[in-house]
C-alpha cells in the first residue's frame, strides 16, 4: 500500500479528524483512511452525476491506466 504524508494540515482540520477518531474509537490512520474513502464517494458520485456510463467507463480505464505510472521524484 502507497503511503501518504500530510504536511501543513491546518490545525482547525487536525482537530476535527482528532475528534472523528474519539468519537468513533479509531485509531488517527484508520480515522483518515475512512475520511478519505468516504469523500472520495462523495467526489465521485457528483462526478458521475453529469457523465453517461460510457464516459464513467472510460474515466475509470484512464485512472486505472495512471496507476501503472511510475511515481516521480516528487514535488
Amino acid at each position: 500500500m502507497t503511503d501518504i504524508v500530510l504536511k501543513d494540515v491546518d490545525p482547525i482540520l487536525a482537530e476535527r479528524i482528532r475528534r472523528v477518531s474519539d468519537a468513533r474509537g479509531w485509531p488517527i490512520h484508520d480515522t483518515i483512511f475512512n475520511l478519505l474513502e468516504q469523500g472520495l464517494f462523495v467526489c465521485e458520485a457528483e462526478v458521475r452525476g453529469g457523465l453517461s456510463d460510457r464516459e464513467v467507463n472510460a474515466l475509470a480505464d484512464a485512472i486505472s491506466a495512471l496507476k501503472d505510472v511510475p511515481p516521480g521524484k516528487g514535488f
